[in-house]
Order: structure tokens, then C-alpha cells, then sequence
């Protein structure tokens, strides 16, 4: 027969017991009186035997009670234990570090570290936003756990697994005449130089894939300037200095005088998953499943 009795019973009943009051039990365990009561009445009627005999001059165990006394008292030491040996196995889980692009929404990440740690797998996550190069190259040192890269680029030899593509947006100056239309052809930011990009020796792979995206629609920028930081490049852009293609999921808004618009030619690049050669396969799996809240439509 099964019996709906909770720890909490047993442990209401150990310290009338041991304490023959129930007001005394209650003081010790900083609730009132009747809750206790209704506890070890219940523990009873699940029994079916009396475990207590309540009197004016106080309470005394029956006989069934003093033999279930100490075996109470043993299941919930054991049960105490149990349970200080599962927590211990979060400390025995990986903290996950992670690197994020800098310049991706990340309006779903909290959806994204509760998939993570929901999944068990882990004590803890920290997630860092870096460029795609710093990022490769901590992961391919061992410094990070993984990464979510912009691609292709280069990782020596360490698989990358494509999670999702990006297109790529235009960003202007709000005040240009450019921003007045709400899409643009690639050849229309040669109206506003300069064309800030990033230094081919960041990420060769990318840098070419890009630019045969580039070519292949006929644009050839009239003057570049290399991006040196995205904070630098929208406050360029902002203040009216030149234009940039990044990928459209860009979070604009916290730029201010800086407007996005979609181009009429297919430009995009990779958004891929790169973990540490040390990950568990397991956990590897389970980040790239997580990871893909953050692509668009997520």
C-alpha cells in the first residue's frame, strides 16, 4: 500500500516526541500549533496507529511510537544526506564560458542561458562578447569553453557547425538622403564614403567571403576605412561620417543617428558554433541547441 508521507511529517512527529509538547515542538520548529498537530494526525490516519497519547500532564509515545522514534530519526539523517549528496553534484558541473559577437540582438539571451542551465549540464554560465577573432582564438587555446562566431573563419582545424545564415543590412546617417528610402542598392553607399570595414587581417576567410559577395554584385567601395571598433564606426556614421553592412540583426537602437535598411543584393555570412576540443560532446550538442534562440525568428 502506498502512503503520502512527506519528510516533513516524520520530522513533526520526532520533535513532539522528543520534546513530549506539542507548544515546545512548535517553538522549535517556528510554526504554530495547529499546523503540527494537523501533521501528526495526518501521519497517523496514513499509519493507521496511534503513535501519541496527548494528556493534560503532556505527551507521551505509545509503544509503536517509541520504536518508530529512532527509525524516523535514521530515515531523515539518511534522507539529509541524499539530498547533500545531489546538491554536491552541481559543484562537480562545469561553469560554462561563452563568447557572443558584439554585435548581435541579444534580446533572447536570457531565454537562451535559461535553456542552458535547464538542461542540467552545467553549475553556472558567463558569456562574453567579443570579436570573432578573439573569440576563435580563445576557444582554440582553451580559454573558452565556445563560441558563436560570425563565419567562415579561421579555427586550425577545429569543426565549426553552421547554426544559421545572416543577411547583411546597410547602415547610414539618419540625416542622408540615403536613409529617406527603405531599401538600398550596395552601389548607393559609394554616396557616402567612407566604407568602413574591418582589417582583412582580423578574419582573411571572412573579409574574402564578403568581399566575392561584394564584387559579384559590382560594388567596389570608392574609399575604405578600416572599422576599428563597432562603438567608434556608429558614432562615425552617426555624426554623419560614411556607412557600414553588418549583419541586419544589429540592434540600431542604442545608436543613435544611425538608421538600418536592407539591401537589394543577397550579402551574408555565417552564424556558426564552435565549441572547445575539451567539451563533452554532450554539452556541445546542448549549446548548439540553445544557441539557436538567439538567430532571428527566435
Amino acid at each position: 500500500m502506498k502512503r503520502a508521507i512527506s519528510l516533513r511529517q516524520l520530522a513533526y512527529f520526532v520533535a513532539v516526541a522528543e520534546e513530549r509538547s506539542f507548544r515546545v515542538a512548535a517553538e522549535r520548529l517556528h510554526l504554530t500549533q495547529p499546523p503540527l498537530s494537523r501533521a501528526v494526525a495526518e501521519l497517523e490516519q496514513q499509519l493507521g496507529l496511534r503513535l501519541l497519547l496527548r494528556s493534560p500532564q503532556g505527551v507521551q509515545p505509545t509503544a509503536a511510537g517509541a520504536q518508530a522514534l529512532p527509525r524516523f530519526k535514521a530515515l531523515l539523517a539518511q534522507a539529509e544526506q541524499v539530498l547533500d549528496e545531489v546538491a554536491a553534484l552541481g559543484d562537480a558541473l562545469p561553469r560554462l564560458r561563452l563568447a557572443l559577437p558584439a554585435w548581435l540582438n541579444l534580446a533572447q539571451l536570457p531565454a537562451f542561458e535559461r535553456a542552458l542551465r535547464d538542461s542540467g549540464l552545467i553549475s553556472g554560465l558567463e558569456t562574453q562578447l567579443l570579436p570573432a577573432h578573439e573569440a576563435a582564438a580563445a576557444v582554440v587555446a582553451g580559454r573558452l569553453d565556445g563560441a558563436l562566431l560570425a563565419a567562415p573563419i579561421e579555427t586550425q582545424g577545429q569543426p565549426l557547425q553552421t547554426l544559421g545564415q545572416l543577411p547583411l543590412s546597410a547602415f547610414v546617417p539618419q540625416g542622408s538622403a540615403l536613409a529617406r528610402r527603405r531599401s538600398l542598392s550596395l552601389r548607393d553607399l559609394n554616396q557616402l564614403p567612407p566604407f568602413y570595414r574591418f582589417r582583412r587581417s582580423l578574419s582573411p576567410q571572412l573579409y574574402d567571403h564578403l568581399d566575392r559577395q561584394y564584387r559579384a554584385h559590382g560594388f567596389e567601395p570608392l574609399q575604405e576605412l578600416p572599422a576599428a571598433e563597432l562603438l567608434d564606426v556608429f558614432t562615425r556614421i552617426g555624426a554623419g561620417q560614411g556607412c557600414t553592412c553588418m549583419p541586419a540583426q544589429m540592434a540600431v537602437g542604442r545608436f543613435a543617428g544611425v538608421v538600418r535598411r536592407p539591401l537589394r543584393e543577397p550579402v551574408s555570412l555565417d552564424l556558426a558554433w564552435l565549441p572547445a576540443r575539451q567539451l563533452p560532446e554532450g554539452l556541445a550538442s546542448a549549446c548548439a541547441a540553445a544557441l539557436r534562440l538567439l538567430l532571428p525568428g527566435n
